[in-house]
């Protein structure tokens, strides 16, 4: 069975606010456009995976969606896992700019092997990517201090996956400089058309 991969993301008005004090908003939209097509495309790269979803709440381009409706982050997850089955369940975020196909297969194979898998970020604080592919319902945890929050309500014996690609989400002026310093070019980012 193929994998489903969900990839959360803000409307674009919204996306990376933190980085308001080093990039202007169009700067940002181009920052957050050009990681999102990174991210969709690693995982359209990557074989076992089947179908890749946003979740938003608005259409991205000509990306597959679920409708975020707004009533956060948590709870929206739990509504889509319900809606895309028991399947194998992929959620990674969208601001992974240096993600590497070897990061995704290492995750799911983990997650193949123990069940359950998850990527912290590079303070070990965050979460960036959860695999589920026991089947099981999770209780999201995304917020403050959600790797350790993840680990509590993943079964035991779970796998916790650190990879470079995995462990860089971009949300400071630190972070992007470690992404542009890894190589990772976004300025020319091209925003698709806004659709109805």
């Amino acid at each position: 069975m193929s994998w489903t991969a969900l990839v959360p993301i803000k409307s674009v008005h919204a996306r990376k606010s933190r980085l308001a004090p080093h990039l202007s908003a169009a700067e940002r939209a181009r920052l957050s456009q050009a990681m999102l097509d990174h991210v969709v495309g690693r995982l359209r790269d990557c074989a076992p995976v089947g179908q890749v979803l946003l979740l938003s709440p608005a259409p991205v381009g000509s990306y597959d969606r679920i409708r975020d409706e707004g009533r956060g982050l948590n709870e929206e997850l739990a509504c889509a896992q319900c809606a895309t089955g028991t399947g194998k369940l992929l959620v990674i975020h969208a601001d992974l700019p240096l993600l590497a196909a070897g990061d995704l297969d290492a995750l799911l194979e983990a997650a193949t092997r123990a069940g359950q898998a998850l990527s912290p970020d590079r303070h070990l604080t965050g979460t960036n990517a959860v695999a589920i592919a026991d089947g099981a319902t999770l209780r999201w945890c995304f917020g403050a201090d959600s790797f350790r929050r993840h680990r509590d309500v993943l079964r035991p014996g779970h796998a916790v996956v650190r990879r470079p690609g995995l462990l860089l989400d971009c949300d400071t002026g630190s972070d992007l400089t470690i992404a542009e310093d890894g190589g990772f070019r976004w300025r020319d980012a091209v925003l698709p058309p806004r659709t109805s």
